[in-house]
């Protein structure tokens, strides 16, 4: 494999600094960083040796996905880890998702928190639940975490990550053409590590936002 490592950010320019660092020590993988229009001073001398490449204004996170997802194909890569800049993904667990697409040539892997013990706020834990198993039961997959980030996508098909959806509900699309494009899910499951970072998510909105998202993927 050919994986390169893609980093959405916004405004998380400490956080991502040290999870940059962590990541060198860890593999010698490409790094892609795509700022989703971040206002906290980030820019291209805050990096070596990673591309870097700003929105000009702020469009979703599943924007800045697409973004890379497309950079990284166009690039030659085959495959890209995905990681959210917060510090919540443990960059030693990279390996293993490369291990793991390579036993599943194709496949997407996808992080699997245990969304009963793990300590996430009750309400992330109830809407992550929630949303799970309605895409579950509308794509006929076994969704075991509809928004975690920590993934592993493979290049080779675009249309995988082909989505009218900019914000967090992107992740949560991607299942639907993975459903559609009949492409292997395989899970891993990972820890998450939970430090004083803001969430960007809002819980009434993107509830909301992803309920579209589900009315949606009929026109799909």
């Amino acid at each position: 494999m050919n994986p390169v490592i893609i980093i959405p950010v916004y405004n998380g320019r400490d956080s991502l600094l040290r999870l940059i660092q962590q990541i060198k020590q860890t593999v010698t993988y490409s790094i892609i960083v795509i700022d989703d229009g971040s206002t906290d001073g980030i820019g291209p001398d805050d990096f070596v040796d990673v591309a870097y490449l700003k929105h000009t204004e702020n469009r979703g996170k599943g924007a800045a996905l697409k973004t890379g997802l497309d950079l990284a194909k166009e690039a030659g890569f085959n495959a890209a880890i995905t990681l959210d800049a917060d510090g919540q993904h443990d960059p030693t667990e990279i390996s293993n998702f490369i291990e793991t697409a390579e036993a599943h040539p194709g496949g997407i892997v996808v992080g699997m928190r245990n969304l009963i013990a793990e300590s996430m706020p009750f309400h992330r834990k109830l809407s992550n639940n929630i949303t799970s198993l309605i895409l579950s039961l509308r794509t006929s997959l076994r969704v075991r975490d509809s928004q975690v980030g920590y993934r592993c996508y493979p290049l080779n098909d675009s249309r995988l990550w082909e989505s009218i959806e900019d914000g967090f509900q992107f992740e949560s699309a991607v299942f639907f053409n993975v459903a559609k494009l009949r492409i292997p899910l395989v899970w891993r499951p990972i820890p998450v590590i939970y430090g004083s970072e803001e969430s960007h998510m809002h819980l009434l909105k993107d509830t909301l936002r992803f309920v579209r998202t589900f009315f949606r993927s009929f026109k799909w």
